[in-house]
């Protein structure tokens, strides 16, 4: 009788089977966390304020020139306007030495003769121009500050009509640049002098004291110490306008 013989399962190595330890798992992966952390932030703000920083610089000096060049473009419109009321009147008007907003005669200019013992302000209501430059603001009580506000000097010869091709400054009025040097002559001397007391809002210079008996100012390019803006009219000039209108 033969052995009864039984078929044994095939049984495949243990390697040939995937996962074949019991409860095996994947490698876990590396945890990231989201969003940044306190140091990246930190230099994100650093940078976002030199980028800040470096463009202020130059918007504020391009601001600065706008001004300037908006300042300049006043005083053309001052000295023509001034040559126009010479032309109408025959003469330059008065400084306006009203404090008070509420004065009727505030921003007017003052009736000849004129009040020189005080510095005056442009008479902007009679010549219909703004009252400051771009730097200025209106005053409301007669304690404000004139910061801002056209500054106005006249030869008084030159406040009484008719002007004439023989009229002759008297007041010396004498514009110096920041080394002391004379900008006026003899040839052409200043009958009026306008100026604004720039971004700083205060006279620097020789403009910063006022004088009845000595009138010098000082004009010139922007320095740290100095940002007045001035302009005149000359004697010629002015004479040579008349007589163009047909006044003299």
């Amino acid at each position: 009788m033969n052995p009864v013989t039984t078929a044994m399962p095939l049984r495949m190595p243990a390697c040939a089977w995937p996962n074949s330890r019991p409860n095996s798992r994947p490698p876990p992966r590396p945890v990231h966390s989201a969003g940044f952390t306190l140091f990246e932030l930190a230099m994100v703000l650093v940078i976002l304020a030199l980028l800040g920083g470096g463009l202020l610089v130059p918007l504020a000096s391009r601001i600065e020139a706008r001004d300037r060049q908006a300042a300049l473009e006043r005083l053309r419109d001052i000295q023509s306007a001034l040559t126009g009321f010479a032309i109408i009147h025959g003469r330059l008007p008065c400084p306006s030495t009203a404090a008070d907003p509420a004065d009727p005669r505030y921003g007017v200019e003052d009736a000849p003769p004129c009040n020189l013992a005080v510095e005056g302000r442009l008479p902007w209501r009679s010549l219909a121009l703004p009252a400051t430059d771009p730097w200025g603001s209106t005053r409301l009580t007669p304690a404000d500050g004139w910061a801002g506000h056209w500054r106005y000097r006249v030869d008084p010869a030159f406040t009484t009509a008719p002007i004439g091709a023989a009229t002759a400054p008297i007041a010396n009025l004498q514009i110096r640049g920041h080394d002391g040097s004379r900008i006026t002559t003899t040839d052409s001397q200043a009958v009026a002098i306008v100026y604004s007391t720039g971004p700083n809002r205060q006279a620097d210079g020789l403009n910063a004291s006022y004088s009845a008996a000595t009138p010098t100012y000082q004009a010139g390019e922007s320095t740290t110490d100095f940002d007045d803006l001035l302009a005149w009219l000359g004697r010629p000039l002015l004479i040579a306008r008349i007589a163009q209108a047909g006044r003299l």
